[in-house]
């Protein structure tokens, strides 16, 4: 169904949320902000880190570049979900193509994948290297469908927050909202599944 899969990276292929948590935990602590981690994780989860700073005024920049360093500073491992490396092999056994978008810094995401062996299975990545606006602006997405050609009915974004779906949406592509946790519906998204594994079912032509 779909050839071109463009994918998420926290929370939709690596469980980094454990460890982000415990970073923003810190840097509201930092600023002298009390907000509880389940307070803060629901945020992250249905809007972003953007959304959380600016629930408390805070300038973003400074804030981004103070979670950074907390998150730099934890050395605990983080691994892709058990199932990731698996969909993303059967992607490209059947002929589709991954590409990545994400927040998260080229070096850093570029580290992950090969401590959990999914280095290679990308065409690209697109981080905040490439200054496009953060998603739910298209920009960074429809960059993708413009260098590779990609026909937008065959294209799905997949991710496990609203941003993502509404980036998909708002790039003219179909949507897939990975809810494992399924603490939230997004009812715009094309699709919805599970766990990840769900996904071989739109793969192939």
């Amino acid at each position: 169904m779909y050839q071109n899969f463009i994918w998420d990276f926290d929370g939709t292929l690596f469980n980094t949320y454990p460890k982000m948590l415990k970073a923003y935990v810190k840097t509201m602590q930092h600023y002298q902000i009390s907000i509880t981690p389940s307070a803060i994780y629901r945020t992250l989860k249905t809007q972003s880190s953007k959304d959380l700073a600016n629930q408390y005024q805070l300038d973003f920049e400074e804030f981004d570049q103070i979670y950074k360093q907390f998150e730099k500073s934890d050395t605990s491992n983080v691994f892709a979900y058990d199932d990731a490396k698996y969909i993303l092999e059967k992607v490209i056994e059947k002929g589709g193509k991954n590409y990545l978008l994400t927040h998260r810094e080229n070096a850093s995401a570029k580290a992950l994948l090969q401590g959990s062996q999914l280095d290679g299975l990308f065409v690209e990545i697109v981080g905040p290297e490439n200054k496009f606006p953060r998603k739910p602006d298209p920009t960074s997405l429809l960059y993708l469908v413009e260098k590779y050609q990609m026909d937008k009915t065959k294209t799905v974004m997949i991710g496990d927050r609203p941003m993502d779906i509404d980036a998909g949406i708002n790039a003219g592509v179909q949507s897939i909202f990975y809810n494992d946790e399924r603490l939230f519906n997004i009812k715009q998204a094309h699709h919805e599944v599970h766990s990840l594994t769900e996904i071989e079912k739109f793969l192939g032509e």
